[in-house]
């Protein structure tokens, strides 16, 4: 899983509106979302 520097990104955010809808959510580990994407993540490493 790639992490993403959320400072950087928000100040080129504000040069850049295509970026707008790509932002990173900042959410917890342990969130209903997270936890689908990490299971997500984890079936197609297995997959290969």
């Amino acid at each position: 899983m790639r992490r993403i520097d959320f400072a950087p990104f928000m100040v080129a955010a504000l040069e850049n509106d295509e970026l707008v809808h790509e932002a990173p959510a900042i959410v917890g580990c342990r969130t209903p979302s997270a936890r689908a994407h990490a299971a997500g993540a984890a079936a197609v490493a297995s997959a290969r």
